[in-house]
């Protein structure tokens, strides 16, 4: 009699594997969804990185000139990143009180998961030197 217990205690019954075949493949599926949501914050802060440098790109490939600062919406694309776009638009920021201040928006655009996001930055210019002032106040 003490044998037939002995070979039943020895392994494990197929509840106990069944159950921990299930504790395991939720946690590895856990670590799955933290590795693709971790994988996806990694391509968007990509991203933005790629649209701040090309921010500055900008602004060396095709400067503000001064004298020829006017209201207007400036585009266009890059070569070596198809999926970004830029904007630049001039607006006269006050006029009457400042004339010859402009604000700049330029904005950097891309598709990312089908969604388009952008990233802007906002600075002012003095110049009151701009023939398109001087064609304002008179």
């Amino acid at each position: 009699m003490k044998n037939k217990d002995k070979k039943n205690s020895a392994g494990l019954t197929l509840v106990e594997v069944l159950l921990s075949i299930i504790i395991l493949s939720i946690g590895v599926s856990t670590l799955m969804l933290a590795t693709n949501r971790c994988l996806t914050v990694i391509k968007r802060a990509q991203n933005r990185d790629i649209a701040q440098n090309l921010i500055r790109q900008i602004n060396t490939d095709h400067p503000i000139v001064k004298i020829d600062l006017d209201e207007k919406i400036e585009n266009g694309d890059f070569e070596k990143f198809e999926n970004f776009f830029w904007e630049r638009e001039i607006l006269f920021a006050d006029l009457e009180n400042t004339p010859g201040l402009f604000l700049i928006n330029l904005t950097i655009s891309w598709l990312e998961k089908g969604k388009n996001s952008s990233e802007t930055i906002s600075y002012y210019i003095y110049a009151p030197e701009a023939e398109s002032v001087s064609r304002k106040i008179n």
